[in-house]
């Protein structure tokens, strides 16, 4: 695999049935795949059924791998972008505080199945609860909102709807 592209395989769950001191008869791992381009996740695809043929033969074991490819990565366009941060960066409303760039991180998004046929941006609203320095992120069963946050969402869908033009 290019060593510059990201490719992330995650086993979440080790499950290994029955009782303390005997030995199992089978175990169970389910994980979770992430990578930025589809020919990484090719090459994550083969290695992970090239290591499952390869542990079968080793240990003389039966392997049933079910992989299935989940969400592609999320592409925004870069002039949908754009012309999305100019909208904003223009917006004369007290709400929008700052337009910023975030780095290009692993997470799963199911708009991407739409960038994916039209080209697109998706953006994301801070939502930091007031008086918290440290926040827990989306999937901590901690995980809370500043329910103003709601307004700045939907007043800069309609600044974008409202303002976007097609060139």
């Amino acid at each position: 695999m290019n060593p510059f592209e990201m490719g992330v395989v995650t086993i979440g769950s080790f499950d290994g049935k029955g009782s303390f001191n005997v030995i199992k008869d089978s175990v169970e791992l389910e994980g979770d795949v992430r990578y930025m381009n589809e020919d990484t996740q090719k090459v994550i695809s083969e290695e992970i059924h090239r290591i499952t043929r390869g542990i079968e033969e080793e240990f003389g074991v039966e392997c049933e791998l079910n992989y299935v490819p989940d969400y592609p990565p999320l592409y925004n366009d870069p002039a949908v972008t754009a012309k999305v941060v100019s909208i904003l960066e223009q917006a004369d409303d007290p709400v929008i505080e700052a337009v910023k760039e975030i780095p290009i991180n692993s997470g799963s998004e199911d708009f991407a199945y739409y960038t994916q046929k039209i080209p697109g941006t998706f953006y994301i609203i801070g939502c930091k609860p007031k008086g918290v320095d440290k926040p827990y992120l989306n999937h901590h069963p901690k995980f809370d909102i500043d329910e103003d946050a709601l307004l700045v969402s939907a007043k800069s869908v309609a600044h974008v709807v409202c303002e976007y033009s097609f060139d």
